[in-house]
């Protein structure tokens, strides 16, 4: 992710609009490939000679800001340590104890401070604390963030480098946002699942509604929103939009806080715009938990079936439910959709229960974890369906006894 200064951008009759760069550019190619090959050259070295080398091939004005904002996405992909034998603070403290049991007042009458030797303080503390003597020396301050040994890093290709610096400019222009719409176009039904299965994952405020031939509308309330001022969920929101690129047929439209002083402006953006998200697809995303039911289901021969396959429901225009499980009776037909809210936030289920008592579905199971259950019976009343508690994760057996209920 980019910080502020780092996002470049003009606006142009109220719309901000980033720089974005070619990725097929020849000169920011090699710049890209210079600037990796720094990384590459660097592994198992302190940050601080990382940066002396970089600091050599950064540029000016607007090109400084463009190669810093290069540099900074490469560092987000290292991992960086103190390299020491002993925890830094333990060197430290060992050595100022060497020191302390060696010092003297002045030698003579004339009043001339000690002076140590440097040397044996240092073989001192390295024999009692069973090291090395360059490893002291090498050690002693390895804690400082110049110091940090670069242990290892993710590499990229250069057109790689350019296309993720295009997606990181629009995150950083959307983390000004006060609101979001989306439109989306005709998806096959699994890409709007996954969609939405990221929007409930990132905990997004948001309303849906149902758009023209078969797409959707989508309103998200922005970071920069009076109300929802955070920068986590700023992270979450610029987090979201790798996943809308993955989709073929989509329209986005915010509204910022842009400049300074800050002012209204408007930011667009649409499939059309060739913006590649620099993520693979996490398909529909689930807790590893929940990809255990089907097969406990299934072993049970109860003449329930599961699927994580179900179409998306509209909830009265305020949301949609996308079903973790839609359970289906081999005799009868019955057809049961399930949500499992065992994974949210606390501070989210009150609204969605709100929600789910308007507009839930009559053949819905809400599946609910004890522990946000709790204090919560009235809440719980008046719900559509069937409510199924459970500890830690839903279980088959337990599940049959309620699935059964809508057989009657």
């Amino acid at each position: 992710m980019l910080t502020a200064d780092l996002v470049l951008a003009r606006v142009y009759r109220k719309e901000v609009r980033p720089r974005y760069v070619r990725d097929r550019d020849g000169e920011l190619l090699e710049l890209a490939a210079q600037l990796i090959d720094v990384f590459d050259s660097h592994e198992g070295r302190p940050r601080h000679e990382l940066q002396g080398s970089l600091d050599g091939i950064l540029g000016h004005g607007t090109d400084f800001q463009l190669h810093r904002a290069l540099a900074k996405l490469l560092f987000d992909r290292c991992e960086f340590e103190a390299a020491a034998a002993v925890e830094p603070e333990e060197l430290r403290r060992g050595v100022f104890a060497a020191a302390a049991a060696r010092y003297q007042g002045p030698d003579d009458d004339s009043g001339r401070p000690f002076v140590f030797d440097r040397g044996e303080v240092l073989a001192a503390a390295a024999e009692e604390l069973g090291v090395e003597v360059r490893e002291v020396e090498r050690g002693l301050y390895a804690d400082l963030k110049t110091e940090q040994t670069l242990t290892g890093w993710q590499p990229c290709e250069p057109n790689w480098l350019l296309r993720r610096y295009n997606v990181a400019l629009a995150q950083g222009v959307l983390l000004r946002a006060t609101e979001l719409e989306i439109q989306l176009g005709t998806q096959e039904p699994r890409h709007h699942r996954e969609l939405f299965r990221k929007i409930k994952f990132f905990q997004l405020m948001h309303r849906v509604a149902r758009g023209k031939d078969g797409g959707w509308t989508v309103w998200l309330d922005g970071p920069a929103s009076v109300f929802k001022a955070s920068g986590r969920y700023g992270l979450q929101m610029a987090s979201f939009l790798p996943t809308l690129l993955h989709l073929d047929d989509w329209e986005l439209e915010a509204k910022v806080r842009w400049g300074k002083p800050a002012k209204d402006r408007r930011f667009r953006l649409a499939a059309a715009d060739g913006l590649r998200s620099h993520t693979r697809r996490t398909g529909q995303w689930q807790p590893k938990e929940l990809t255990w039911l089907p097969e406990q289901l299934e072993a049970l021969a109860s003449g329930w079936r599961a699927t994580t396959d179900g179409e998306l429901v509209d909830l009265g225009g305020e949301g949609v439910l996308v079903p973790d499980y839609v359970f289906i009776h081999e005799d009868t037909g019955t057809k049961v959709v399930m949500e499992v809210l065992g994974f949210w936030r606390k501070g989210a289920v009150e609204s969605r229960l709100r929600l789910l008592r308007r507009h839930g579905p009559v053949n819905l199971v809400l599946g609910l974890s004890s522990q946000l259950a709790a204090g919560r019976d009235e809440a719980l009343e008046d719900l559509p369906g069937e409510v199924y508690l459970f500890r830690t994760h839903p279980i088959a057996r337990k599940l049959v006894p309620v699935l059964d209920r809508f057989l009657a």
